[in-house]
C-alpha cells in the first residue's frame, strides 16, 4: 500500500470524499423534500378552509 504514488492517494480520497457528499447531499435533499411536501399540505388545508368561508359567504349573501 505504501508503495502506491501520491497522486494514487489523492484519487482514492478523492473518490471516498465524492461518495460521502452524494451520500449527505442526498439526505439533505429527502429532508427538503419532505419539508417542501408539508409546506404544500398546509397550504392546501390553508386553501380548502378559505373556499370554505367564501362558500358560506356566498350562501349568506345570496339569502
Amino acid at each position: 500500500m505504501t508503495d502506491m504514488p501520491w497522486f494514487a492517494w489523492l484519487g482514492i480520497v478523492a473518490i471516498v470524499v465524492w461518495g460521502l457528499v452524494m451520500i449527505f447531499g442526498k439526505s439533505a435533499a429527502l429532508t427538503n423534500r419532505h419539508k417542501a411536501e408539508e409546506e404544500q399540505r398546509h397550504e392546501i388545508q390553508n386553501l380548502k378552509r378559505r373556499i370554505e368561508d367564501l362558500e358560506a359567504q356566498a350562501n349568506r349573501h345570496n339569502q
